[in-house]
């Protein structure tokens, strides 16, 4: 079964009817996985009906600041007991100070592994349709979808009942 690639164009303060196209695109059969939507205005999946994208930015932190703890507690409790010091009659792991340490080293973990993480993600590949079109920079939202041929002129003509504008495949520049 051949898939084309197509792009419409809405108007920035047309979001709305952005959401209706692809709520449309759904009911043709066309999956998230086969839609883009690109725009210079960031709008939140919520708003566009899609469903929430989800990373693993958080757990990659929640790792990071558990290896920063892990290495804090063994400066904190293994090193004094290693190299036996005691001075002034003071424990050999005095706990305020100790706190200080161990809170510096989990936040320093926990931000080295975000970082790395986003870093990670954000030069990972993406698998959905790409392209762009110049009006996109002008304030419209583009809608790429792949779509079996013999509904493309079907689905392409209900859309533009909604308002949208389609772009001709031969214009639509690829990143």
């Amino acid at each position: 079964m051949e898939a084309n690639v197509r792009m419409i164009l809405f108007k920035e303060d047309q979001v709305n009817h952005a959401a209706e196209a692809i709520g449309t695109l759904h009911k043709q059969g066309i999956t998230d996985k086969d839609i883009t939507v690109i725009s210079g205005v960031p709008f939140s999946e919520k708003i566009l009906g899609r469903p929430m994208s989800w990373t693993r930015i958080p757990q990659i932190g929640m790792a990071g600041a558990l290896v920063g703890f892990i290495i804090a507690s063994l400066l904190n409790f293994l090193t004094p007991h290693l190299y036996k010091m005691t001075v002034g009659g003071m424990p050999l792991t005095p706990i305020p100070t100790s706190i200080v340490v161990t809170f510096e080293l989990t936040m320093l973990g926990l931000l080295i592994s975000t970082f790395l993480g986003v870093f990670v993600e954000t030069i990972s590949p993406t698998y959905g349709p790409k392209g762009y079109h110049p009006k996109i920079s002008d304030g419209y939202i583009g809608i790429l979808f792949r779509c079996p041929a013999q509904v493309e002129e079907d689905t392409c003509n209900e859309l533009q009942d909604m308002g949208a504008e389609i772009v001709d495949p031969a214009e639509v520049k690829n990143p």
